[in-house]
């Protein structure tokens, strides 16, 4: 994948700061517009998306730089991440991505220079839940390694969490960008994940990512050198012949990678807020996502019908589950009577989503030195 700055705005605040330099030293043919936060982002609003795709915005974020994952509203169960946002928006373009509707307002690759805060709040949320263990990721507003080579923000995260207990960092990515990785001692408590698709949807839908075969390939290098691996089949896809095209991408993975080595699979079924509906229709008028069966979810969300979500879930379930048994798979923003009819069981709560995971990870990788779990830790909020 090939990512191109071709303008940076930089927030008068973080001239001096060190991930500023080493963007602005990588970029020194890009030569950057300097003023106050407010005034580069009234000049930003005014951007494109396309055109922000190759815009940079350095500033500081002077708020909560970790939250619980926005997820969604009940029936649906979600997991209890943790987000991490030091960076937001994403230099490719895919037809359903979110973004597009969620971060309308600052349509430009937005890099905040003060990740220290960041830092700070996650140990500070650390040591105020003792008992619990927590997924943190930082792809849920960005690619968490499209921008790496000008950041080595994913680098400098590997290096704090290693010095971190009872928690680990999910690097969640559709490029190829894993080179300041494998130069890393690598900690036990980093998974590495990618998306995936068919490839006839990564070449029509997820444009600018990597393809299949560079995802798989990059997959197979952070294995060699001892990383945990994840997979998200999100959003699955009813495309023609899906069916033959996501059991060759389950026999693809693991052709390649060693289920002893993954730590989890997720499943979810391309699901949208309404208002991405009309974005969509103006980007990308010959999607065949427009042409699809859409009923509206109990959150407000499009979703495929429950008959067609199942059809999915069963058909992925059941080509994974033949190659791999022992792997945690799970689904995301669906409600406990898909996990019932899929998986035979069904958690009670967010809470119990967010205790499998633990339990999984302490059962199949010791070396995460998950403590000792603490049942009633797992139902507290942050």
């Amino acid at each position: 994948m090939d990512i191109r700055i071709s303008r940076i705005y930089l927030d008068k605040r973080t001239v001096s700061t060190a991930l500023a330099q080493k963007i602005l030293s990588a970029l020194p043919q890009v030569t950057p517009m300097v003023d106050h936060k407010d005034t580069l982002l009234e000049q930003l609003l005014a951007e494109s998306l396309p055109g922000g795709k190759r815009t940079l915005f350095i500033t500081l974020d002077d708020g909560e730089m970790v939250r619980p994952c926005p997820g969604t509203t009940a029936p649906y169960l979600c997991c209890r991440y943790s987000v991490i946002t030091i960076t937001e928006q994403c230099p490719m373009d895919c037809t359903y991505c979110i973004l597009q509707q969620y971060l309308w307002e600052r349509p430009v690759l937005t890099v905040y220079a003060n990740p220290e805060r960041a830092l700070n709040q996650v140990d500070c949320l650390l040591s105020d839940h003792p008992g619990r263990f927590f997924r943190f990721g930082t792809g849920e507003l960005a690619d968490s390694l499209a921008l790496e080579s000008l950041t080595g923000q994913a680098a400098d995260l590997i290096k704090f969490f290693a010095l971190r207990k009872n928690c680990l960092l999910e690097l969640k990515t559709k490029s190829d960008r894993i080179e300041s990785l494998l130069s890393l001692k690598t900690p036990g408590n980093i998974v590495v994940s990618w998306s995936l698709n068919p490839p006839k949807v990564i070449r029509v839908m997820e444009k600018g990512s990597a393809t299949m075969e560079e995802r798989l390939q990059a997959a197979r290098a952070c294995q060699e050198r001892d990383y945990l691996l994840g997979f998200h089949f999100d959003p699955l896809l009813l495309v023609e012949d899906w069916e033959n095209d996501y059991e060759s991408v389950v026999e693809s993975l693991f052709q390649v990678v060693d289920p002893a080595r993954v730590a989890w699979i997720s499943l979810g079924a391309l699901r949208f807020p309404p208002s991405l509906w009309d974005i969509m229709r103006t980007r990308f008028p010959d999607s065949p996502i427009l042409n699809g069966e859409f009923i509206r979810g109990l959150d407000g969300k499009m979703r495929y019908p429950r008959p067609l979500r199942l059809k999915l879930f069963h058909h992925l379930t059941r080509q994974i589950r033949r190659r791999a048994p022992d792997i945690l798979l799970y689904f995301c923003m669906e409600p406990p009577w898909v996990w019932q009819e899929v998986l035979g069981f069904a958690p009670a709560s967010n809470a119990e989503v967010d205790l499998l995971f633990a339990r999984s990870l302490a059962h199949r990788f010791p070396q995460l030195h998950i403590e000792p779990i603490e049942t009633h830790a797992y139902h507290q909020s942050w």
